[in-house]
């Protein structure tokens, strides 16, 4: 059971977009360091590096899966789930940490905006409904 190619063909410029967006993640510390940088303006190299490290890893990743999201499709799970359990440890970070609320109107909703739309074009998802 497949779902039709116009729905795999949204999921895949989503993989697309995504994978290049993570692939982009330092510029947000260059253009907006106060909603992508932790402990601006001091930051956190390493921390920074390691983060910048992760999500380029996933979104090689995402890039190469878009060929065929359903075969991959427990790499969009894991996306899904990295960033909503990403996105939650940030928000409370954010409200815990001094000086870091711009997060929750930078990163934060990145992230939950990421996984709600891998929930929404999630390729099980669309076969269930069918053409």
């Amino acid at each position: 059971m497949t779902a039709d190619d116009a729905s795999m063909r949204k999921v895949s410029i989503l993989m697309v977009v995504a994978g290049v967006g993570m692939l982009l993640l330092p510029l947000g510390f260059i253009v907006w360091p106060a909603g992508f940088q932790w402990g601006h303006p001091g930051g956190h190299p390493a921390y920074e590096r390691m983060i910048v490290a992760i999500y380029a890893a996933l979104g090689i990743c995402l890039l190469i899966a878009a060929r065929d999201p359903l075969r991959n499709v427990i790499l969009i799970d894991f996306t899904i789930l990295s960033s909503l359990f990403h996105g939650v440890v940030m928000t409370y970070d954010a409200l815990a940490q001094h000086g870091e609320l711009t997060h929750l109107i930078g990163d934060v909703p990145l992230l939950f905006g990421l996984a709600a739309l891998f929930i929404w074009l999630h390729p099980r998802r669309l076969v269930r409904a069918g053409p």
